[in-house]
């Protein structure tokens, strides 16, 4: 399986686009209203502002701070200049019926994934001390950090090491961390660190598999880009294809 663009998931939310600070809690669908941009409803999280103003899923987003909704930035400039708890005017429509609601700001939760059924904008848990290579290597304030889940009998993710190693060697000096993790034997894997491949950046044994479980981890090799807050920014599975990680890596770096 390689991996392209195309393939690349990222899961639509209302809050400003480091993932961090106050938010809306909305999963939503782009569509149109009397012309401009709305955004179908698709999930509310229990914990947001929208929860608690009545927003539910099936409503349509149509205005948003006293004027028609004409893009997404509308929103998350307003959003990115505000703090938790300020007061914004949200206009929905709810079975054919305009309805203006205020909608109060709150802290963006590290965990989302009841809400978006997948790892994609939650923040990434700390590691423990399980690091069996490279553990000095680690950087203090990554600007992206690209995990990769792998285990030392899989083909695929063999292939896989040479194209992180050579991402890692370009761009590990202008900020990128690369964790490889595994959940196998130790010696198993210092076995295969010291004789088929010695990556060049940190690896770390998740030995009761605790965040294969909590990230749903069901393949390998699996791939999970962070941006520099530590939040989750795209998950995939398969080989991946150099040029097109490349793209996106450096694009997370730069904080697009």
């Amino acid at each position: 399986m390689r991996f392209s663009l195309s393939a690349f998931m990222l899961v639509l939310f209302a809050a400003v686009p480091s993932f961090a600070g106050p938010w809306l809690g909305l999963i939503f669908k782009k569509t149109e209203f009397e012309n401009h941009l709305a955004l179908d409803v698709k999930g509310v999280h229990p914990g947001s502002g929208c929860m608690a103003a009545g927003i539910v899923a099936g409503d349509k987003v149509i205005g948003f701070a006293g004027k028609p909704l004409a893009d997404m930035s509308q929103i998350t400039s307003v959003i990115s200049g505000s703090k938790t708890g300020a007061t914004v005017a949200v206009e929905i429509l709810r079975d054919g019926k305009k309805k203006n609601l205020k909608v109060k700001l709150t802290d963006r939760p590290d965990d989302i994934s009841s809400l978006t059924g997948s790892a994609i904008g939650s923040k990434m848990a700390e590691f423990g001390k399980n690091f069996y290579q490279n553990a000095d290597r680690r950087k203090d304030k990554p600007k992206a950090t690209l995990l990769d889940f792998w285990a030392t009998w899989c083909g695929p993710c063999r292939q896989t090491l040479p194209i992180l190693e050579n991402l890692y060697n370009k761009l590990g000096n202008q900020g990128l961390e690369v964790i490889g993790i595994a959940d196998e034997a130790l010696p198993t894997l210092n076995a295969f660190y010291e004789r088929q491949h010695r990556s060049p950046y940190p690896l770390y044994r998740d030995a009761k598999k605790e965040m294969w479980m909590r990230y749903g981890i069901r393949a390998v090799p699996t791939l999970m880009l962070l941006d520099s807050e530590g939040y989750i920014k795209g998950v995939w599975s398969g080989v991946p294809n150099a040029k097109a990680l490349e793209q996106i890596v450096v694009e997370t770096m730069s904080g697009k």
